[in-house]
């Protein structure tokens, strides 16, 4: 099964364009992980209406960006909260029911659109804590690489 993140925000500071590369980097020998930065909108101005106008336009982003066929994960402070072992399990399971990809959609600082949360299977949590969201990028691909190594048997989850 590929692999993607789409996620909202260019230019990660270093430290962690460090991290994102160690991890899709240990991934490549199991097929990699593709990701897609789409940028974020810039609001004009506070208010909701203006948070929400953005959240549209970088929707329509993401949508533009999305591969082909597969599931749809979208990450939500609300969504379903998975253990290391139950979310390598659930991906064992995507795959072996055929899906040919998996592709995990993160929001920028005001989050996703309820248009994009509405096109996923389901939604995934980290917790109910605000993480920002450069930094998910790297919690993402380390439960990933985690659950790929669950799957196969190597001693790195402990």
């Amino acid at each position: 099964m590929k692999l993607n993140i789409v996620a909202v925000g260019r230019g990660m500071p270093k430290p962690v364009a460090e991290l994102v590369e160690d991890y899709r980097g240990r991934m490549r020998r199991s097929g990699g992980v593709k990701l897609i930065e789409i940028a974020e909108e810039r609001r004009r101005g506070d208010g909701d209406a203006n948070r929400r106008m953005a959240l549209q336009k970088e929707a329509g982003r993401i949508k533009a960006k999305l591969p082909g066929r597969g599931l749809l994960v979208p990450l939500f402070s609300g969504g379903k909260v998975f253990t290391s072992e139950a979310f390598s399990g659930q991906l064992s399971r995507w795959q072996d029911a055929g899906e040919p990809q998996a592709t995990f959609m993160i929001g920028g600082p005001d989050g996703l659109d309820d248009s994009i949360l509405k096109m996923g299977r389901i939604t995934l949590s980290f917790g109910p804590m605000t993480l920002p969201h450069m930094l998910v990028r790297v919690v993402l691909l380390e439960q990933l690489y985690r659950a790929m190594t669950i799957q196969k048997g190597i001693p790195y989850h402990r």
